[in-house]
């Protein structure tokens, strides 16, 4: 198999993720149909270095809701790379499965539709230059 095939196969592989990241989405977000509320308790900080030895960070909430008699403590999926983007003592809109209650969104949180359909893109372009270059 020389380049033109690998090629063909890592963005076939890309198109596929693409499209499991737009599926795994649109289904959570069918899942998580109950609407609640839910209290900042603190923000989780990371911390990523580039190849250059710069530091960044990011920060994600973490969420406090009740369902039931059940207290749950979780981490949101959301993350910003600004501090003050989030204060332990907001409430935050979310909505989460009710079978399985620990698996939330927050309104701020997106399908991941754009990030699948531009991976998609970007290999069907590869396809194409691939097919037509190669």
């Amino acid at each position: 198999m020389g380049a033109k095939g690998i090629l063909l196969i890592v963005s076939g592989l890309m198109c596929l993720v693409g499209f499991l990241v737009i599926y795994l989405g649109i289904r959570k977000k069918q899942r998580c149909t109950e609407p609640a509320i839910a209290k900042i308790v603190d923000i989780k900080r990371s911390e990523d270095t580039d190849e250059n030895g710069k530091k960044s960070y990011s920060y994600q909430p973490v969420l406090e809701y009740t369902v039931g008699v059940e207290k749950i403590r979780k981490t949101a999926s959301v993350s910003s790379s600004r501090r003050k983007a989030y204060k332990i003592g907001d409430n935050v809109n979310i909505r989460f499965n009710p079978m399985k209650p620990k698996e939330f969104m927050t309104e701020k949180q997106k399908t991941g539709a754009f990030t699948g359909v531009f991976l998609m893109v970007i290999a069907v372009g590869i396809a194409v230059v691939t097919l037509i270059y190669a």
